[in-house]
């Protein structure tokens, strides 16, 4: 039996993907899981983040995904905006394909878009969540992005992440950011805790999750 495969992806930039990978892979590998987080991203963001060596988790190119069976986990940072094929070719890959958005409408656009290109492309939308991203916990946007993205017959996750600048501290620390002792940096770290839960529930229920 291979690892469990996460695609993170998105069309547009500064959505909090590859922030997104590394605290997924961060969560996993607290628990215990052995996990690989593939970049491929041409900028090499999750790269650049590993270079203190002090992640929990291997870090490497697309083509380490030939020992995608050593691992229990692979997360694909993929392309920000990718071309259609690229991305259903990660789509198809994985067992869930993870859609990080901001609540603005630029972020919501991209969204939107990305979920289209998915189901034109033949995945199914059990395949596929989106997750609000760069939130202020309980506020308006977050409520009406949440209802924009579902009157669209998008799944949103039940779980969130907040705006703040302790996840820009940790990339410039190359850390993970519960590793900031800070409360904000500590409930940011909650907040993917929460995230990873969710999407391990969503996994294992399968197709009734997203109903």
């Amino acid at each position: 039996m291979g690892p469990l495969v996460v695609a993170v992806a998105g069309l547009k930039g500064g959505i909090a993907k590859t922030t997104t990978c590394i605290h997924l892979a961060g969560v996993l590998a607290d628990a215990g899981q052995k996990v690989l987080l593939a970049d491929g991203d041409r900028i090499r963001t999750s790269t650049s983040w590993a270079r203190s060596g002090l992640l929990p988790f291997t870090v490497a190119p697309v083509s380490s995904l030939a020992r995608a069976r050593d691992y229990d986990v692979v997360i694909l940072d993929t392309e920000g905006g990718p071309d259609n094929t690229e991305l259903l070719e990660f789509a198809r890959t994985a067992d869930l394909t993870l859609l990080p958005t901001t609540p603005d409408i630029n972020g919501l656009d991209g969204a939107v878009q990305t979920a289209e290109i998915l189901r034109t492309g033949g995945v199914t939308t059990d395949k596929f969540v989106c997750l609000l991203t760069m939130i202020r916990p309980k506020g308006m946007k977050e409520i009406l992005a949440r209802k924009a993205l579902q009157d669209q017959g998008i799944t949103v996750m039940t779980s969130a992440v907040r705006l703040s600048e302790a996840f820009r501290d940790a990339a410039n620390s190359a850390v993970l950011v519960r590793d900031l002792k800070t409360d904000i940096a500590q409930k940011c770290w909650k907040d993917y805790e929460a995230v990873t839960t969710e999407l391990i529930h969503r996994l294992s229920q399968g197709p009734e999750a997203s109903a």
